[in-house]
Formats: structure tokens, C-alpha cells, sequence
């Protein structure tokens, strides 16, 4: 992330910040308070290059333990047993590896909501276009936070700020808030642009506010199944060029969450099953993995060592460019517009090298030959989507969508899918928050049968 600025010093002390459970209110004696960091022009300058780097590990965090409970990722030989029995469906209450995800999710929404605070208290001491940077940034960090929460969790707070004792609310009343957080940056965005000043020294290199913004609306106007404005921000996506990738870079000292976790104690890999489900012809594999015959986990899983990661500064894709054709592509076919859908797909499908002028994922198969009914194309959409967003933590909520969520399977087979709906909620903020005690807030059960949908309240 953005750390080598002249902001560097304040953002790491920023990011010492110590925040807890959902009421966020620990204080670290060697650390800025709220009010200095959000009542001075330089403080709140630091805090939006601190919430970029909070956001980069709140992302991985969602990414890595959806990939473990799916059938992406399983732990490798020297991992945690937390992490081996992860991989087979099974994350207990009080598990590390899940409460970081809620603890960092919350991390960087109360980043956003002190960002967004200082902002617009400190209004008249920054020009139009760099508070509107700032604006647009804290609403689509924090929206993104929250989408990866509900995608993680039954239940969710999503008004945290200022409350010591949050409420959780339902994913159907959560998913409207993160969609109108995800307006409001596109509102601000478009009245005011972005000013030279926070392009280059606030946002991180490589991160297209306006991209990013429209492959978000239409990821949660899907999740919505609004078809309607989920094709609309799809098409508003740019196809081409170096700003259709938005990535976190990660400059030396800095190193990408993923490469840090190729080995030792919370190490991970990608099951190498994932790859050899794939058509023969399909070159996707190239982007991600190195094939191996090898290389073989804590408890027997199959797998292939990272190739996109292996370099500890690589970048991290905030989404992946064919995402947007993939959620067009969905939502044609649920309007009934076949060949348009079909035509779409094929576009995925037929991607090959240099295909764009983007570093992304090339699968290299040929044009479906024959015309696909709807549910033929909805069932390759998800297949495509399975290949082409790897480590995103995105095969988690299809697995849902698809009623696939499988149940926990033993190792070493190899599952399917999805093994769990939900993770346990966080025992951090069950002991800070009482709406969130094992009275007040149970954990979700799991289906009794599978596969299964996931139940929602």
C-alpha cells in the first residue's frame, strides 16, 4: 500500500490505532487520538493513506478464510490446526483466524468513519477536489468492508460509529446501506472530481475511484438481483488499459498479504484440484499457480504453490477486470437476453494473451459452438466466475446463491463449493458489546442436510 509518502511517519502511526470488537474504543498510549488525527489538515491526510493500508488487510483477511472454507485454498504443512481444520469446514467459535476477519473488517470502517469525519469537519482547510478524494474514498472503503461482512456473516453491525454497543441487522437490511454508501461516492465523485494533489499523493497508484466504484454497484446490485442497475454499472467498467485493473501495490518494505502466507504458521495454497478441474485448453492456471506434483498440506490436500504471489511486492487486484463481464453476462441472462448474454461469456471465454493490454487472467478457450438455454448459461457463468476469481473471496457467496454449500468434508478428499454458510461471530466483540452475547446473538446453525441453501433472517 501507500506508505512511502510524506505522509508515511503519521499513517503508521495511525495504523496503531487500537481498536476492538465493534466498539473500537481502546486506546493505545503511544498512538494519535481520534482528535488529533481528525483536526488537522496532515492528520486526516495520514488517516486516508492508513484506511488504504487497513482495507488491504481487511480484503485479504475476508479473501483467505472465505478461500479455506470453500474449495480454493487448504493449509500447508507447517499451518496452524485451526487452519487444516478450516480447509475441512470446521471454525469453532473464538477461531483466530475467522475473529480477524470480523476485527479487520471493523478496523477499517471505523478508518472510514473517522476519515469521513475529519473530512467534512476540516472542509474549508482542503480544496473541493481533495475533499471530495477523501469523501469518495472513505464511502467506497467503507462499503467494500461492509459487503465483504455480510458475505462473511448472518448478522452484521453496519452503525458503528460513535455506538458502544452496535446493532446487528439482517443482510437484507445490511445490503441497501452498503449499495447507498456506494451512491453517495459516485454522487460526489461525479460533482466534484478528484483533485491532482489526492491522485497522486493520497490514493494509492494503480486504483481507479471510478472504476472501482462501478464494479462495486454492480457486485452488490447482483448480490441484490437487481439485474437492471447491476448491467448499467457493469457496462460503465472500462475494458482496456492499465485503469481497468485497480490494484493495492505493495512497495518494499511492504509485502502482500498473500506472500506472506506461502508457508509458515498460517500458510496457504491453492488446492490443486482447482486446476485440474479446468478444460484442458484453459490457460487461467498460468496467472495463479505453478503446477506442482508435489507439493501436498497439512492433512493431505493436493496443491499448487502460487506463481501471481510468489513476489512478496506483487499487487493485488481490488477486483479482477472480467468480473464486470461475468456479473453482465448474469444479468442478461436473467433478463431472458440469450445471445447477448452468450456473446458476453464467449468474451471471457476467448480472452487470450495480450487480449486488452491487461494483466489479468487469460483462459484462451475457443467461442461456445452452440447456442446455451438459460440455465446452460447461468451454469457456465459460475463456472467461468469459479476460474477467473481466484482468491477473491467471491466463490463463497455463489456458493450460496447456487444452494451449494456442501457440508464440512474430511480430508483429504477434496470438496466442492462451499462447506459452511456463515463464520461465528467475533468473541471480541461478544465480550465488549452485550447485543452481541451468546444470549443476545447465537450463532447462525448450519444446515442439517446438504447441499443446501444458507438460511437468512
Amino acid at each position: 500500500m501507500r506508505l512511502i509518502r510524506p505522509f508515511a511517519v503519521a499513517a503508521a502511526a495511525v495504523s496503531m490505532l487500537a481498536l476492538a470488537g465493534c466498539s473500537l474504543d481502546l486506546q493505545n498510549p503511544n498512538a494519535p487520538t481520534e482528535e488529533q488525527v481528525t483536526t488537522s489538515p496532515d492528520g486526516v491526510i495520514a488517516l486516508a493513506t492508513g484506511l488504504q493500508g487497513r482495507f488491504a488487510t481487511s480484503y485479504f483477511n475476508y479473501a483467505y478464510m472465505a478461500g479455506l472454507v470453500t474449495d480454493e485454498f487448504a493449509a500447508t504443512s507447517a499451518a496452524l490446526i485451526s487452519i487444516s481444520d478450516a480447509e475441512q469446514g470446521a471454525v469453532p467459535s473464538g477461531t483466530g483466524i475467522a475473529d480477524n476477519v470480523f476485527n479487520s473488517i471493523y478496523r477499517t470502517v471505523r478508518t472510514a468513519d473517522d476519515l469521513l469525519n475529519g473530512a467534512n469537519a476540516l472542509g474549508a482547510q482542503f480544496d473541493a477536489g481533495t475533499k471530495s478524494g477523501l469523501q469518495v474514498l472513505a464511502y467506497m472503503l467503507k462499503a467494500e468492508a461492509l459487503g465483504e461482512a455480510i458475505q462473511s456473516y448472518q448478522k452484521l453491525p453496519i452503525k458503528t460509529f460513535g455506538e458502544t454497543a452496535p446493532t446487528y441487522v439482517t443482510r437484507a437490511q445490511a445490503l441497501p446501506y452498503v449499495r447507498a454508501l456506494l451512491d453517495s461516492a459516485v454522487t460526489i465523485l461525479a460533482a466534484t472530481p478528484p483533485s491532482a494533489f489526492f491522485t497522486t499523493s493520497i490514493l494509492t497508484p494503480g486504483v481507479s475511484l471510478t472504476n472501482t466504484l462501478n464494479l462495486l454497484r454492480a457486485r452488490y446490485a447482483r448480490m441484490a438481483g437487481d439485474d437492471a442497475t447491476a448491467l448499467a454499472a457493469a457496462n460503465l467498467v472500462a475494458r482496456t488499459g492499465t485503469a481497468a485493473l485497480s490494484v493495492l501495490t505493495f512497495p518494499a518494505p511492504s509485502v502482500n498479504p498473500y506472500a506472506n502466507v506461502t508457508g509458515g504458521t498460517n500458510g496457504i495454497a491453492v488446492r490443486r484440484q482447482w486446476r485440474l478441474s479446468m478444460l484442458p485448453e484453459d490457460r487461467r492456471f498460468q496467472y495463479f499457480v505453478v503446477p506442482s506434483t508435489t507439493l501436498s498440506g497439512r492433512v493431505g490436500a493436493l496443491l499448487d504453490p502460487w506463481n501471481r504471489y510468489a513476489n512478496p511486492t506483487a499487487p493485488l487486484p481490488v477486483y479482477l477486470p472480467d468480473e464486470a463481464l461475468l456479473i453482465k453476462a448474469e444479468a442478461l441472462a436473467n433478463q431472458n437476453q440469450l445471445s447477448a448474454a452468450q456473446a458476453v461469456l464467449d468474451s471471457v471465454r476467448t480472452d487470450c494473451t495480450g487480449g486488452r493490454g491487461l494483466d489479468d487472467p487469460k483462459a484462451c478457450l475457443p467461442a461456445l459452438t452452440a447456442p446455451l438455454t438459460q440455465a446452460q448459461l447461468l451454469t457456465e457463468i459460475y463456472t467461468q466466475r469459479r476460474y477467473e476469481l481466484l482468491g477473491t473471496g467471491l466463490r463463497w457467496e455463489d456458493a450460496r446463491r447456487r444452494g451449494a454449500v456442501r457440508g464440512p468434508f474430511a480430508a483429504p478428499g477434496v470438496p466442492t463449493d462451499a462447506q459452511r454458510c456463515w463464520l461465528p461471530y467475533a468473541v471480541g466483540d461478544r465480550n465488549a458489546n452485550p447485543n452481541a452475547t451468546f444470549a443476545a446473538l447465537p450463532d447462525p446453525a448450519e444446515p442439517s442436510a446438504f447441499p443446501a441453501s444458507c438460511p437468512v433472517q
